[in-house]
């Protein structure tokens, strides 16, 4: 469904980007896939989760902050790296991603992977984000935010060894928890099977948990924190303390909304364009009504001088 819509919006022909350009109106076709930015601290297992999920070793573990970047994880037909502006001609939506990252550091991954629901996902995964003096190459913060803005999802993972309560990643978590973006975000306790008694696991999901709720954005009804941990084995979930099986399901779930949302969209679209154009149709027909009446005038005004010099003519001959 989300390709045949594509094709509405990108045929040649008959598209409706096309025909939008004769309306004056800039459209992009919609995405064909969701998007799902992963943020988090340090070594809280995104990478991890992306190669669990898609599974192939894609994305590399432990990456040196310092040298990390933002890395785009896509289903396509032939393994693939994309590097700086040929990603931004691959995600043509992500272009204004390059006001806030320099392109060096901007990638994509294009795996041939066909497991799960990702031929239908755009993995987004973002730089582990550290307290202290921590100097990244580009503006970590505002290019997270910038990407919420287009992400269909946004998964928030704590590290529950020592990093959960990563200052930094507390205040990004806070900034997405706004009227746009709050409803997208999910927070997850990562690695939680790292945790082996069961008093420790409590421990650590009541700290994690105080500290978010000090802040006012994240101090709400319905707070919810999961736990996840990649499985041991194929199995989606190993007990009922993994949730990484609900977060398989919330992909399905999003996927079936993008496609409402898109179908909504081409109606939107749709009224937008033949609205415009029964504007300009309207305001070419008053041109041509008023260029018609001028040259109308202009007739009426030659035939009368015609008139009178052929009058005048006759006149002096008599």
């Amino acid at each position: 469904i989300m390709h045949r819509l594509r094709q509405i919006y990108t045929d040649p022909d008959t598209g409706l980007v096309k025909i939008a350009l004769l309306a004056k109106i800039p459209l992009l076709a919609p995405r064909e896939k969701i998007t799902v930015l992963l943020i988090g601290n340090h070594s809280a297992g995104k990478s991890s989760f992306i190669n669990w999920y898609i599974e192939e070793h894609i994305q590399s573990v432990g990456v040196a902050m310092e040298t990390a970047g933002i890395t785009f994880v896509t289903s396509g037909k032939k393994r693939e790296t994309l590097m700086g502006r040929a990603t931004m001609e691959l995600h043509p939506h992500f272009r204004s991603l390059a006001d806030h990252c320099k392109p060096e550091f901007i990638a994509t991954e294009i795996s041939t992977s066909k497991r799960k629901k990702f031929p239908m996902i755009t993995f987004v995964d973002t730089p582990g984000l550290v307290d202290g003096d921590m100097k990244y190459a580009f503006d970590v913060d505002r290019s997270i935010q910038w990407l919420a803005g287009e992400a269909d999802l946004i998964l928030v993972f704590f590290d529950p060894m020592g990093q959960a309560l990563c200052r930094r990643t507390l205040d990004v978590v806070e900034s997405l928890k706004q009227p746009a973006t709050g409803a997208k975000v999910h927070l997850y306790l990562s690695k939680a099977d790292e945790i082996t008694l069961e008093k420790d696991r409590h421990r650590v999901l009541m700290q994690v948990t105080q500290n978010l709720c000090k802040r006012p954005a994240l101090n709400q009804y319905g707070f919810d924190l999961g736990t996840i941990f990649l499985p041991k084995e194929d199995a989606l979930a190993d007990g009922e303390l993994n949730q990484i099986g609900e977060v398989c399901q919330l992909f399905e779930k999003t996927i079936s909304m993008s496609v409402q949302n898109t179908l909504n969209s081409l109606e939107a679209d749709c009224q937008r364009v033949a609205a415009s154009l029964r504007t300009q149709v309207a305001e070419a027909k008053t041109v041509r009504a008023r260029r018609q009446r001028q040259v109308a005038g202009f007739t009426t005004a030659i035939l009368a001088m015609l008139t009178i010099f052929a009058f005048g003519a006759l006149h002096f001959s008599a």
